[in-house]
């Protein structure tokens, strides 16, 4: 076949004339020059963006860029990304950054995968300001959803006690849930759904777990829920860090009545049942099942409970039928 014929002229106006071959290099030049402008202009971006906060951003002897944020000191390899923006074919991603906390540099650094979102046509060196100034900024970036490995790093380093997270932490959850932190009784309490409220008690020595208690509606009072949190539950992925637990907890009681079962831990749904009649109600159908045995409840996709763990969610399935009778 010839090539005429093989690639076809202008198939989208055929009473057109065919496209020369030299008018396509030329619309093929075109495009490939105004990607080299436009990436021209992103390393401009960068470097102004780098001189206009040169109080904050410097080169080290190894070419990183070391940035001081509001929450830490960041280390980025400027030569990787580099690298992989000289070869496109192997450019995934940002390599992780180290994280350092801001009282100095350490000699073993956390690191952290920080991602942007790139957007189509977005010049590589784009990303780059975007990321930088992402960093640069960290007090009002690390809380957005998609960094949770920068958000997972922090928490790492800081933990809960005051810290510079404290106060973008505080006002976090002041605004998205109601919650108070109270760093002299090392508490966070926050709203649930249904008129419950949640106390979480953090900063406990020699364990990382928290002491978990609510109170219901009219309650002025604190009613146990776990003493310690990672020794009591059957350790579902809900609970396994201070955000995750947060979050599930101020979902809570109302997503229980309708989530599957490996949605949330089974003992803390059978625990909040005990004293919530509307989820007793549904949970009683579920006991009375005549396929229902506690030994083969999974916790998370293929994880069965114990038979120590299946033995307390029997004991709270008793419970839960002996209090809905007086419901």
């Amino acid at each position: 076949m010839p090539p005429v014929e093989l690639f076809g002229a202008n198939d989208d106006e055929p009473d057109q004339p065919p496209i020369s071959q030299d008018a396509r290099l030329n619309l093929m030049m075109q495009r490939m020059t105004a990607t080299s402008d436009a990436v021209v202009r992103a390393s401009q971006l960068v470097m102004s963006i780098i001189k206009q906060n040169s109080d904050r951003m410097m080169l080290d002897e190894n070419q990183d860029l070391v940035i001081t944020g509001r929450l830490a000191f960041y280390k980025v390899d400027l030569n990787a990304f580099m690298a992989k923006f000289t070869n496109p074919f192997c450019y995934n991603s940002f390599d992780v950054v180290e994280v350092h906390p801001k009282n100095g540099m350490v000699k073993e650094p956390k690191t952290a995968c920080v991602q942007v979102l790139p957007q189509e046509n977005m010049p590589a060196y784009d990303l780059l300001g975007g990321y930088l100034l992402g960093l640069l900024n960290d007090d009002t970036t690390w809380l957005q959803e998609a960094l949770g490995p920068l958000r997972r790093t922090l928490m790492d380093i800081y933990g809960l006690a005051p810290s510079p997270l404290s106060e973008s932490l505080s006002a976090h959850f002041k605004r998205t849930m109601n919650g108070m932190f109270d760093f002299r009784k090392d508490t966070f309490t926050f709203n649930g759904t249904n008129g419950w409220r949640w106390r979480i008690t953090f900063g406990r020595p020699k364990t990382q777990s928290f002491r978990i208690e609510y109170q219901k509606p009219r309650q002025t009072w604190w009613n146990p829920m776990f003493e310690n949190h990672l020794e009591e539950t059957t350790g579902h992925f809900s609970f396994t860090t201070f955000f995750d637990t947060v979050e599930h907890l101020s979902a809570c009681p109302a997503m229980l009545k309708t989530c599957r079962e490996w949605e949330s831990d089974p003992i803390f749904v059978r625990k909040v049942a005990v004293d919530y009649p509307p989820l007793a109600r549904v949970m009683i159908d579920l006991i009375n099942e005549e396929k229902y045995n506690p030994e083969e409840i999974y916790t998370y996709y293929d994880d069965v409970v114990s038979q120590e763990e299946a033995t307390i969610i029997l004991e709270l399935d008793q419970q839960i039928s002996r209090r809905a009778l007086a419901f």
